[in-house]
């Protein structure tokens, strides 16, 4: 069995024990890695049980494939997949979890990220917000304390 053949079975058995989520799995042939990448954020990084599965899927590939590379990201990864071979989506998963959506729900609001300015450590994301009925505010906040790259 091939290493993206064995990842594919193993992507099929995780999407029924984990169906709150959505997983794409792309081979970077450039990079020589497999990336899996596994949504919403909140299994991605906080629950137990998918960080768990997580583990022992790298040890398990590893030890089957030691001259293999693999990589785990979510949607707010700084590297993306740019052709998914492969995606599942769980029986009850849902996008609104997704950190790609420019648009957020909130009870009758919704507030849309126009975009995001840099100012030295500071952050500012701009958005229009409005409620029903719609009231158009602009609405800037400044973060302090983030570390995001900057361009060369």
């Amino acid at each position: 069995m091939t290493s993206q053949e064995y990842i594919i079975l193993e992507l099929n058995d995780f999407i029924v024990s984990f169906p709150q989520t959505r997983v794409r799995y792309e081979y970077d042939q450039l990079s020589d890695v497999h990336f899996i990448e596994v949504v919403p954020n909140s299994v991605y990084h906080l629950d137990e049980a998918y960080i768990k599965w997580e583990s022992e899927m790298y040890d398990r590939f590893i030890a089957s494939y030691p001259d293999q590379n693999i990589c785990f990201i979510s949607d707010d990864a700084l590297v993306g997949l740019e052709n998914a071979q492969l995606a599942l989506t769980g029986s009850v998963y849902d996008t609104i979890y997704s950190t790609n959506r420019t648009e957020t729900i909130v009870e009758e609001s919704v507030i849309k990220v126009t975009g995001f300015v840099n100012i030295n450590s500071f952050v500012c994301i701009t958005s229009n917000f409005h409620s029903t009925p719609p009231t158009n505010n602009v609405v800037e906040v400044l973060i302090d304390s983030i570390n995001l790259p900057l361009a060369a």
